[in-house]
C-alpha cells in the first residue's frame, strides 16, 4: 500500500501542487522566454502530465478508480480553474482561452495516449 502511494499517489499530487504554484505566480515572476507559442506548449505539457499522472494512478496504483474520462474532464476543468483564478486574483495576468485551450488539448493527448497505446502507463 505505501510503495503504491509513493509509486503513483505522490507524483500526481506533487504535479497538481507545482501547476498550481507555477499557473499562480505573479506575472512578473515568470521568465520571459521568446520563443513563439512557447507558453501553449508548457500548458499542454503541464496538462497533459497531469492527466497522464492521474490515470497511471488510476489504473495501476490501487488508489482512485476513475474512467479515463473522468479524469480527462477533471483535469479539463482544473484548466479552466486555473485560468479562471489567474484572470480574478492578479492585475499582471489574465484569464485566457487559448491558454484554456491548450489545458484541455494536453489533457485529450494524454487520452489518446493511454486508449491507443494500452502500455504507455506502466
Amino acid at each position: 500500500m505505501i510503495k503504491n502511494l509513493l509509486r503513483y499517489a505522490l507524483p500526481a499530487l506533487f504535479w497538481t501542487m507545482l501547476i498550481t504554484v507555477l499557473c499562480l505566480m505573479p506575472g512578473k515572476d515568470l521568465p520571459s522566454v521568446s520563443i513563439v507559442n512557447f507558453d501553449k506548449f508548457v500548458h499542454i505539457s503541464f496538462f497533459g502530465m497531469h492527466s497522464l499522472l492521474y490515470l497511471r494512478w488510476s489504473v495501476f496504483g490501487n488508489g482512485i478508480k476513475l474512467s479515463p474520462i473522468k479524469i480527462t474532464i477533471s483535469t479539463i476543468i482544473y484548466g479552466g480553474l486555473i485560468e479562471i483564478l489567474q484572470g480574478t486574483f492578479y492585475t499582471d495576468r489574465h484569464a485566457d482561452l487559448m491558454d484554456f485551450v491548450a489545458n484541455s488539448l494536453g489533457a485529450l493527448i494524454a487520452l489518446y495516449c493511454i486508449r491507443f497505446t494500452p502500455n504507455f502507463l506502466k
